[in-house]
């Protein structure tokens, strides 16, 4: 008897091994979890960073950038080439951070939001949990800042050949589809970058991206030139009043 429960013992044993290995990988191998626990498990990073942004001032003239770290990681003010743009990305940023995060930012009651955000969330949830919260984010924007103009932006493709995220791009296809039809229910502009930085198999072009996931600056003059098209009226020049002499 003490043989058999010895057997089921390890095969017991052997199975959870197997299974510990295997969602290991499928979150994207144990380079990418302690990445992710390094990255995304600090939460005061997030919350210094929350708590900054609560302190900055956003006014009806301003154009605002909302998502997560490929949000955060662009200069948009210079890359845009505009003093009135504003940045409000935080690394690690899920669907419900940042509807616990948005009014502050609608205080504010801002010309233009660009919106990213989403990819995160694929690493715990499903399409229909992103969705819904997805959902929410734009009716908060909507019913809290009504003449704020509400632009959506697709979730960018990943490339698991450059590095496993454990995140699938047809799952990404699908939220973006579904992303397009809210904005197309809402009367809002759809960006669809994900068509433009993807390869012939679907990934984020290798070109763009060191870690499969975050794009480097050839991206994001892309990115640009999607988005400058899109924001209201150039900034009036700042003139000096005459004297009179």
């Amino acid at each position: 008897m003490s043989k058999k429960i010895l057997i089921f013992s390890l095969l017991a044993n052997g199975f959870l091994i197997l299974a510990f290995f295997f969602l290991i990988q499928k979150l994207g191998g144990f380079r990418y979890v302690l990445f992710k626990a390094k990255h995304r498990g600090v939460a005061g990073v997030y919350e210094h960073k929350k708590n900054m942004y609560e302190l900055l001032p956003i006014g009806p003239k301003d154009i605002v950038f909302v998502g997560n770290s490929i949000t955060e990681q662009c200069d948009w003010a210079e890359l845009l080439g505009r003093s009135d743009v504003r940045n409000r990305g935080i690394a690690g940023d899920v669907t419900a951070g940042l509807l616990d995060r948005l009014d502050p930012i609608l205080e504010g009651r801002p010309r233009q939001l660009f919106l990213m955000i989403g990819i995160n969330d694929l690493i715990s949830h499903g399409p229909e949990y992103i969705l819904s919260n997805y959902q929410k984010i734009v009716d908060r924007i909507r019913a809290t800042s009504p003449n704020t103009q509400l632009l959506l932006q697709s979730i960018l493709p990943v490339n698991n050949d450059v590095r496993p995220s454990g995140i699938s791009n047809q799952t990404i296809r699908q939220l973006n589809t579904a992303i397009a039809q809210i904005a197309s229910d809402a009367g809002l502009a759809y960006v669809d970058l994900h068509g433009q930085m993807v390869d012939k198999e679907g990934r984020l072009k290798a070109q763009f991206t060191r870690d499969g996931i975050h794009i480097n600056g050839e991206a994001y003059l892309i990115w640009k030139n999607s988005v400058l098209p899109l924001i209201e009226s150039p900034l009036a020049p700042e003139t000096e009043p005459e004297n009179d002499i």
